[in-house]
């Protein structure tokens, strides 16, 4: 059986929290109908979640994703860290060690970052929409990074429909990122959905 590792780092919105699957189950299952292999997909990701509490998990389970040999990772973390008003300067170190992290994980340091989804009008407490704008100023830190690092961005296109709460992905959401992520992958393999 030919097969390959794709492993998700995040929160809430990676795990599904309001959906049976996360994105990343989605991706996978996407990815065995377009290409002639088996995928492992690994959803590392805890509900809740801030980017420091990410890195900490990351550190404490590090020996056992590097022997997963992902050929991917992605990582998406940072709506706790708005709720929770994480300065921007804790953000961009929290963030970075889980960079570092996933670089030394992921085989050829194949890591892409997701920037964090924005809050529409009708968000739910305890998010607000005027939160965008931090939101706008951790995802410029995520560009910097990425490009100080020289890894890829990549952006979920979502609309209202697409939420529970205006936070969380509803199973169609889940669904509609899985298949972008796949999209994304597809793309690196020269192909795209048939």
């Amino acid at each position: 059986m030919n097969w390959e590792t794709l492993m998700c780092f995040g929160d809430s919105i990676t795990i599904g929290a309001r959906s049976y699957l996360g994105y990343p189950e989605y991706a996978g299952s996407f990815l065995e109908k377009e290409i002639e292999n088996k995928w492992n997909v690994i959803n590392y990701a805890v509900s809740g979640y801030t980017a420091i509490e990410l890195c900490r998990y990351i550190t404490s389970g590090f020996e056992n994703l590097v022997s997963q040999s992902p050929g991917i990772i992605t990582v998406l973390i940072g709506t706790n860290d708005i709720k929770n008003s994480t300065s921007p300067e804790n953000f961009e170190i929290a963030y970075n060690q889980i960079l570092v992290k996933s670089k030394l994980i992921a085989m050829k340091a194949n890591v892409v970052l997701i920037k964090i989804p924005h809050f529409p009008e009708k968000v739910m407490y305890p998010y607000f929409f005027g939160m965008n704008q931090k939101v706008n100023e951790f995802n410029g830190i995520i560009e910097k990074l990425a490009a100080g690092n020289k890894l890829r961005v990549m952006s979920f296109d979502i609309t209202e429909n697409d939420l529970f709460d205006g936070v969380h992905f509803n199973e169609e959401g889940s669904m509609n990122a899985g298949r972008q992520l796949a999209g994304f992958i597809l793309s690196d393999k020269g192909t795209k959905f048939k």
